[in-house]
């Protein structure tokens, strides 16, 4: 370890180390709070965000969550190596907390309505800003942390610092995922039923207000001069052993492995731990479809929550909420598996090593998968029959006191429409636009024949307003804010100035209304009541998560009528049959994540484990790589027919991963060649328990 810089002139006069605990480091710590809570805050509801605000498709938002995390994974190696080999830890993290600033900012403007910015491409360039950022604080921060303690006379305190960081980490990310959705969609701003900008511009405030802090203690930080980073020494050398291989270069009889032709540019120990690296490596080049199925948690599952009813008595969970279920369950289940677990099974003969913990962990997130397959087909139970290609669907509102008659032979369409009710037909052929004729009668209207005009792929709606027919678009899929949507259709007979939607449990109107034809709009999931000049026409009217309502209002000479009609069924199905898929992917994530995590850390040499962290990220890069390329090429797919294929996958990635690591010979502190030194201290053990937990709680 390199000795902290001090001023020249008192070098030789440094004062006796402290036994106290350095304060400085909860500057630090403070810094990474921030971080942590702007992050994993972002992070939680970014696909609801991408769906319900920028409109993109469940594919397109599920591509553009991935394509960001690509780059979440790919950053820490470039920030490690720009301080490493440039700029220094300090410097490092305070230019990216700028960086990351600006980008969440830049983010929270664009969410503002009607700001006019252009949102998609802002919201992608504030999004690429935040990977820089966290891409070069996140390999910093602990590590800066652990150099203002000086070692060994404070190796106590080392310990205490890594504790006070894991409780930092778990609680910055835990009160993230909870508190943003609630920021999210509790809180009304702009006219809005929620307030994303609020969301995102909440915690990048506090990002600025960590970077006033950390400056402020700049003196009093011990600092490093950067020391070149082993992943450029390391790719440089592969590069040549594999250039010497082609060419033909320097193989001999001494040289039985291609890597031994880079002496004696290398020393034989560099090399021999760079031959130790690869073997990791060729186990873990089938890791990465693991991290394909974690990473959904973010962006497939929290689109299946959307569809799914959030109440559990009384407490309302939001879709994007359920996210924090990983992580609660992780830090409940580590301690139970190394206390009690792994020692069960290890007795047992079974679980002997990390390879098979590995191999478990992979087969259960497969079964996770089919459990959420599962679900999903259970969902399409529930889900609304949308207008096909080839076909048209009509909805006839009578808002009249009077019966209306319809009739078409050739369709086979003869129907009488009670006052104040609805005709619907879902199957009706059309290709592009069709007329269809149909022949009206009634004692309130004008007896005729009439052109309804339809278009292919398309919910035409139909209200009859005394004699007057109106035509307009329905759109009956479910919102993609998950609220429930509702459109008014209030006759002439209404002369009342002051029509209101009550929402009961809130106690404030939701709306005002007013006669003819309104534009759907979304409302809060609850009961409302119906007010006339505050006389209630209609209560009891139960607006559900995900359902699409229309309401006709009439006077009949004599009373109000408000009628409710349902074109879309709310969300009926409970979240908490997503409780399985979440849990067993929780076990498959300490059996996999953590494990794997410390199999890496422990396996490799001493000298490449900055190389395996680099590795280790890489892997979930690619993970997130092959989400994007599935939804590319299995888009026209049904969704549960996706979450087998990468059940598929996973299973087959298993069985590569088995059969490549059955040979695997594993290094021990013991070997000869390693000298004791070498071996993990207890810091090092406690610092590899805070990368485990940063890991876990990353997705």
């Amino acid at each position: 370890m390199s000795k902290p810089i001090q001023n020249e002139k008192h070098k030789d006069l440094a004062p006796p180390v402290s036994d106290r605990f350095p304060r400085i480091v909860l500057v630090i710590v403070l810094a990474e709070f921030c971080e942590r809570f702007s992050y994993s805050g972002m992070r939680a509801f970014l696909t609801l965000y991408l769906r319900s605000k920028l409109g993109y498709t469940d594919d397109g938002a599920t591509e553009t969550y991935h394509v960001f995390s690509t780059f979440v994974y790919v950053f820490p190696i470039i920030g490690g190596i720009l301080a490493d080999n440039h700029l220094g830890k300090f410097r490092t993290i305070l230019y990216m907390m700028f960086v990351y600033a600006a980008g969440n900012m830049l983010v929270a403007i664009t969410a503002i309505p009607h700001v006019g910015l252009p949102s998609r491409l802002c919201t992608l360039l504030g999004l690429f800003m935040i990977t820089i950022g966290t891409g070069g604080i996140k390999p910093c921060v602990t590590a800066f942390g652990g150099d203002q303690i000086i070692l060994p006379q404070q190796e106590k305190h080392l310990s205490i610092y890594f504790s006070v960081l894991y409780f930092n980490l778990c609680m910055g990310s835990l009160i993230a995922k909870t508190v943003s959705p609630i920021l999210r969609s509790e809180v009304q701003c702009f006219g809005e039923k929620d307030c994303y900008s609020l969301a995102f511009g909440a915690p990048g405030l506090i990002v600025l207000l960590s970077i006033v802090v950390f400056v402020s203690a700049k003196n009093k930080y011990i600092m490093k001069k950067p020391e070149g980073n082993v992943l450029i020494d390391f790719v440089r050398c592969v590069s040549l052993g594999i250039k010497n291989a082609i060419l033909k270069r320097g193989r001999n009889e001494k040289h039985t492995h291609w890597l031994d032709t880079t002496q004696p540019m290398y020393d034989r120990r560099f090399i021999r731990d760079i031959k130790k690296t690869l073997s990791i490596l060729v186990i873990f080049s089938v890791l990465p479809v693991f991290w394909a199925l974690l990473d959904q948690m973010g962006s497939r599952w929290t689109l299946q929550a959307t569809k799914m009813d959030g109440r559990f008595g009384f407490l309302t969970v939001k879709p994007d909420q359920m996210q924090v279920l990983s992580p609660i369950f992780i830090l409940i289940l580590i301690p139970l598996f190394q206390k009690y677990v792994y020692p069960f099974f290890e007795k047992r003969n079974i679980l002997k090593n990390p390879l098979h913990k590995l191999t478990l962990g992979g087969i259960l997130a497969g079964v996770a998968f089919i459990a959420s397959a599962s679900v999903e087909i259970y969902l399409k139970t529930t889900y609304p029959q949308l207008p096909e290609s080839g076909y048209s669907q009509i909805r006839i509102f009578n808002g009249n006191p009077c019966s209306i008659s319809i009739e078409n032979q050739i369709h086979n369409i003869t129907y009488t429409i009670p006052a104040h009710s609805c005709f619907t037909k879902k199957d009706i052929k059309v290709i592009d636009n069709y007329s269809l004729p149909l022949t009206l009668g009634g004692s309130c209207i004008e007896p005729r024949k009439h052109v309804f005009l339809l278009e292919e792929k398309k919910s035409v709606s139909f209200f009859f307003n005394g004699n007057l027919l109106e035509r307009f678009l329905d759109n009956v899929d479910k919102s993609k804010s998950g609220l429930p949507v509702v459109r008014f259709l209030v006759t002439n007979n209404v002369d009342a100035t002051n029509i209101t939607l009550y929402n009961e449990l809130k106690d404030n109107i939701e709306a005002f209304l007013a006669p003819g034809l309104a534009k759907q709009t979304e409302v809060f999931t609850s009961t409302y009541s119906i007010r006339v000049d505050d006389i209630v026409i209609r209560d009891g009217l139960h607006l559900e998560s995900g359902g699409v309502y229309s309401i006709v209002i009439d006077y009949n000479g004599t009373e109000y009528v408000a009628k409710l009609f349902v074109l879309t069924a709310g969300n009926s199905i409970t979240m908490a049959l997503l409780l399985p898929q979440f849990f067993i992917m929780s076990i498959a994530e300490v059996l996999f994540a953590v494990t794997g995590n410390e199999f890496a850390f422990k396996e490799s040499p001493e000298s490449m484990k900055a190389v395996m962290t680099s590795v280790w990220l890489l892997t979930e890069a690619f993970g997130n790589i092959i989400i994007i390329i599935i939804t590319r090429l299995f888009s026209d797919f049904y969704q549960e027919t996706q979450f087998f294929i990468y059940t598929g996958l996973m299973f087959v990635s298993i069985a590569l991963f088995h059969y490549l690591s059955k040979g695997y010979q594993f290094g021990h502190c013991s070997d000869e060649d390693i000298p004791k030194k070498d071996c993990r201290s207890n810091s090092e053990v406690l610092y590899l328990q805070i990368k485990q937990t940063e890991d876990c709680l990353d997705h």
